[in-house]
């Protein structure tokens, strides 16, 4: 990751490490953007709203490698942060997220997330 104070206050390398996960997930390489996600996620910099938006990306990251059980963990995290932020990003790509989860849908996490989407 980049050092703190490279860029402005709100650019530093946490962002552009963020930014470069979600190319990575462009890119069709969802276990490097998944890397990325986590790294950024265990330094506890964002807010609780942007926490659970990018773990939302995480979960979505972790379906498209094929890690449902994983995927499902992390969408969870971000379901419960979605509700007490009122985010509906977050929502959103949660709701993408289980798009990717449908090939496992059968499988308990993944089945906690929609079951946790619809209520």
């Amino acid at each position: 990751m980049i050092p703190a104070g490279q860029f402005s206050t709100y650019f530093n390398g946490g962002t552009l490490a963020l930014r470069t996960a979600s190319c990575y997930i462009e890119a069709g390489k969802p276990r490097q953007a998944a890397a990325l996600y986590a790294e950024v996620l265990a330094a506890n910099m964002l807010s609780r709203r942007d926490q659970g938006y990018f773990l939302s990306r995480l979960a979505a990251a972790l379906a498209l490698s094929g890690e449902p059980d994983e995927a499902a963990v992390r969408g969870l995290e971000a379901a419960t942060l979605a509700t007490a932020t009122a985010s509906r990003r977050t929502t959103r790509e949660l709701e993408r997220t289980l798009q990717s989860l449908r090939p496992w849908g059968s499988r308990p996490g993944p089945r906690q997330l929609r079951e946790a989407l619809r209520g």
